[in-house]
């Protein structure tokens, strides 16, 4: 899968874990608001490797589907799908 390297900010709703939950997404200075979540993956790493990422894919209000990746060092980036 082909990543978009654009730098993007993701709020998110924070519950018992740090960043559990999408909220709204800025991509390009517009901000695209999320209207529902509609899966949730990790990705576990090679073996020998720490780098575990987090897939949310997002309904957006605007009726774009998008799937999000949290790398490991906390930055995001919109997967293309």
């Amino acid at each position: 899968m082909v990543m978009n390297t654009e730098p993007i900010e993701v709020e998110c709703y924070s519950g018992g874990r740090s960043d559990e939950r999408p909220r709204s997404i800025t991509v390009g200075g517009r901000k695209h608001l999320v209207a529902q979540l509609l899966s949730e993956s990790i990705e576990e790493p090679d073996v020998g490797s720490r780098e575990r990422r987090h897939r949310y894919r997002v309904l957006t209000e605007d009726g774009l589907v998008l799937e999000l990746v949290r790398n490991h060092d906390g930055s995001w980036v919109v997967s293309s799908v």
